[in-house]
């Protein structure tokens, strides 16, 4: 090919093909070992088996980009290794790719043709951005908002917020229905992944939010992979959970998964069935405290009653004795009274020997100064009388 160059004054005057070969000669030559590249994913689209994205980064201050082209074969092998940890290729996603650069003459463009992906960088930045939004959110105190909301007493006015699909879902309701308890729900279906998850889950609870018949909202999803439950590690998700008005319960994953929204949660639960467990438990609770409550007071009901009947049978006891003691204690009185009486009968004095005189005018000779000699008297005795004259006093 560079024997057929045409120079002009010592210039090379190039066809297309000619310039595009030498380009590429110059490409494989400089990265024949090919070549790692990083960047943020932007124009992700698959109008074919193949994807044709745009590798972006303004970590300078200006934008710069290249073209790469993943063939369906790469792409699956791609999508796999990602899918291992989780992760979905997608917009946004700040990735390393392996790959040739070249140029390609009929688009004339110069890109990469991508051929393997580094997991562990994509693992590592995605894991960096959770904590550091994590840390963030705790250094404003977001995690500490939705706790501070007070769960009802008796929490049976449920918002849930989670996917009709979701089999999580299913077995929460399952339970609530079972429980026997009225529960009534207030159901927003929602993605529980892929892109459109998060801004349905943050529509979604802010509705609840300004709802004035709920106790409790709970957000559920069942298990999946690590990409699976990427909407719930959500900046605008997170802030949704702890800026709701009522306290929010979750219930996403499996155990060992903890999300943001966990976090930010008033209560997190392992697993959706225990998140309506625990909303039942609250309520049992209630219900069995009524009960301690209904057996301590029909217990100091009956104690009451036990010692008011002791008191009323003693009361009417003595309602029977009292007058009885009563009368006996008059009737001793009046003995008494009625023997000083009998002692004072002046018959009585007489009968041992005392005797009463009075004067012809019928009073009573306390003296002898009160008689002279001549005077007609009269001594009464017990059994009589005694008429006579004083013929004189000593």
């Amino acid at each position: 090919m560079a024997a057929d160059i045409e120079y002009i004054d010592g210039v090379p005057s190039l066809t297309v093909p000619q310039f595009a070969h030498i380009v590429n000669n110059l490409i494989s030559s400089t990265f024949d070992t090919g070549v790692w590249i990083e960047g943020e994913i932007e124009s992700l689209k698959r109008p074919n088996p193949h994807v044709y994205p745009v590798l972006i980064d303004d970590s300078t201050g200006e934008k710069c980009q290249v073209n790469l082209s993943i063939f369906a074969g790469v792409l699956n092998s791609i999508q796999k290794k990602l899918r291992t940890h989780g992760i979905e290729l997608k917009d946004g996603m700040r990735i390393r790719f392996f790959g040739y650069p070249e140029y390609y003459a009929p688009h004339g463009k110069l890109g990469i043709k991508v051929r393997d992906v580094d997991t562990a960088f994509t693992v590592g930045d995605i894991a960096a951005k959770r904590n550091a939004l994590l840390q963030a959110l705790r250094d404003q105190g977001v995690d500490k908002i939705n706790k501070r909301r007070m769960v009802p007493l008796v929490p049976l006015r449920l918002g849930v917020v989670s996917s009709t699909q979701a089999a999580g879902w299913a077995d929460a309701r399952e339970k609530l229905e079972k429980s026997g308890i009225g529960f009534t729900v207030s159901f927003v279906d929602v993605r529980v992944q892929g892109d459109d998850a998060p801004a349905q889950i943050t529509a979604a609870l802010n509705t609840l939010s300004r709802k004035t018949d709920i106790d409790v909202v709970l957000l559920m999803r069942g298990g999946g992979s690590k990409g699976d439950l990427a909407a719930f590690d959500d900046e605008a998700v997170a802030r949704a959970v702890a800026n709701c008005r009522h306290p929010v319960f979750t219930g996403i994953g499996h155990q060992i998964d903890e999300s943001i929204a966990d976090v930010m949660a008033h209560t997190d639960f392992i697993t959706p069935t225990a998140c309506a467990e625990g909303v039942i438990r609250l309520v049992a609770e209630f219900v069995e405290s009524l009960r301690d409550a209904q057996r301590e007071l029909r217990h100091s009901t009956e104690s009451s009653l036990v010692r008011a009947r002791s008191r009323l049978i003693v009361a009417l006891e003595r309602l029977k004795t009292r007058p009885r003691n009563a009368l006996v204690r008059q009737g001793q009185v009046l003995t008494m009274h009625a023997s000083a009486l009998r002692l004072l009968d002046p018959a009585v004095t007489m009968a041992r020997g005392w005797s009463i005189t009075r004067d012809a005018a019928g009073n009573v000779i306390r003296s002898k100064d009160q008689v002279s000699p001549g005077d007609s008297i009269t001594v009464s005795l017990v059994d009589g009388t005694i008429s006579g004259t004083v013929e004189g006093t000593a």
